[in-house]
Parts: C-alpha cells; structure tokens; sequence
C-alpha cells in the first residue's frame, strides 16, 4: 500500500471519528456524508490499470450526489463550513468534466478529483473544533436554524444576550 494511501486513510478515520464523536449534528452529517462518499468513490471506481483513462461516470455520480447532500446541510444548517464544503465538493463534480478533453493525462484529472478530499477533511475536522469551542464558551451551540434561540432571531449574540439576563437577575435579586 502506498504511503499516500497509507496517510489519507489515517487522515480519513481520525477526522470521521473526530467528527461523529464530538461534533454537533451539522458535523455528523458532514461527516456521515463523507464517510458515504468516500466508501461509495473506492466501489464505484475503476481498476487501476484503466483508473481515470476515461470519465468515472460512478464517481461523478457519487460527487454530484454529495454535492447536493452537502447543499442541502448548508440550507438548514447554521453553520459557514458547509457552504464552503458544498463549494470544494462542486469544484470535485465538475473536476470529472476535464476529462472530456483529450489532452488531460490521467494522473491530473485523477488528482483534481482526489487531492480535494484532504481539504474537505480539513475542514470538516476545523469545523468540528470549532463547534467544541461554542459548546465550551457559550454551554450550548445549536446546529440547526430552526434550534437558534430567540437572541438569534433578535440580532443580538448569544453572549450579549446571556450578559443582559444575567444582569437581570443580578437586578432582581437586590
């Protein structure tokens, strides 16, 4: 096995895992959507010799159907990442295309739909940090819109609104 190989699939698990065992539900989906995607691309794939000589009609199948997964988390989701992620994951469905010309060798178009992957693991794996930190900070972080708290709706943060009530309480209680 390749020490690529070797490295992705590292990369792969500890990020999933990561993601699926501290991250809010917008990081599971992520990362069950990726972890569907990536079974689904080894499957659908290929054999080496012929690997990426012609279009991977299977794999860009599987791209485009993460790429509405992905845009359908960014929909309900209150979170930036899946945006981003639905960005990258189209750049990879429309990699697929460059292999309509004739000139593309099979080692780029192979790489342009592949090395995109590390950076959807990347972020996946910065995201659900970061959801760690707001759970830290602020003791709550909803993943969905309709779970914002009412301080959302009201354009105030979180913070500011926990600030006001409990300086109400601090009010009350003299």
């Amino acid at each position: 096995m390749m020490i690529r190989v070797m490295i992705f699939n590292a990369f792969y698990i500890t990020t999933c895992l990561y993601a699926l065992v501290r991250g809010g539900a917008a990081e599971r989906a992520g990362a069950v959507i990726l972890i569907a995607n990536f079974q689904l691309s080894h499957w659908l794939i290929s054999p080496l010799p012929d690997r990426y000589g012609q279009t991977e009609w299977g794999m860009f199948a599987v791209d485009g159907g993460t790429f509405f997964a992905l845009f359908g988390v960014a929909l309900i989701s209150n979170r930036f990442w899946p945006l981003w992620m639905t960005a990258v994951q189209g750049v990879v469905a429309f990699s697929h295309f460059a292999s309509f010309r004739a000139d593309i060798i099979p080692i780029a178009y192979g790489n342009a739909v592949a090395l995109w992957s590390y950076v959807l693991l990347a972020m996946l794996g910065v995201a659900t940090r970061r959801h760690q930190r707001r759970l830290g900070r602020f003791g709550f972080d909803p993943s969905w819109v309709w779970q914002d708290p009412a301080a959302y709706f009201a354009a105030r943060r979180s913070d500011e609104a926990r600030a006001a009530r409990t300086a109400s309480e601090r009010a009350s209680a003299r």
